[in-house]
């Protein structure tokens, strides 16, 4: 990677919103993931390994930045869910079946959509508080 979008990437997460770097998070997470299944696929069991070992650090990250005072429930339901997504993760790294890692990811993308409509709806001032609670579309995955 060259300096210069390294130094543009760097740059964004700094100046990112909470909001903006949770979005970021569940992008990497997914990417990293997609292309664990992907190198696996083609055979690069060294690259599967280590995008694993990136998305798997992302869901860990999540998982340990929970603010339970001002989560409350969904903070603990989160906790919970990152807990499944890692143990699936791990499942994946001792077994290879790939069928884990995909679960994780539709996981990841549920949450990421109803992330995205609940920072939408609170930018646009539809929401009544401050904290927009979670769209049906988590409630239902939890």
């Amino acid at each position: 990677m060259s300096y210069g979008l390294q130094s543009y990437k760097t740059s964004k997460a700094t100046t990112a919103s909470k909001e903006d770097l949770l979005i970021m998070l569940y992008e990497g997470a997914i990417r990293f993931l997609e292309l664990s299944i992907s190198e696996k696929e083609a055979g690069r069991l060294g690259e599967h390994k280590l995008y694993l070992r990136k998305g798997l650090a992302i869901v860990s990250e999540l998982q340990n930045t929970l603010d339970f005072r001002k989560g409350g429930e969904i903070a603990i339901s989160l906790f919970e869910l990152y807990g499944f997504m890692l143990e699936y993760l791990t499942k994946a790294n001792i077994t290879q079946d790939l069928s884990y890692i995909r679960e994780v990811v539709r996981q990841l993308s549920t949450l990421l959509d109803g992330w995205r409509d609940a920072i939408r709806q609170v930018k646009s001032g539809a929401a009544a508080t401050t904290s927009a609670p979670l769209p049906r579309t988590i409630s239902r995955s939890l």
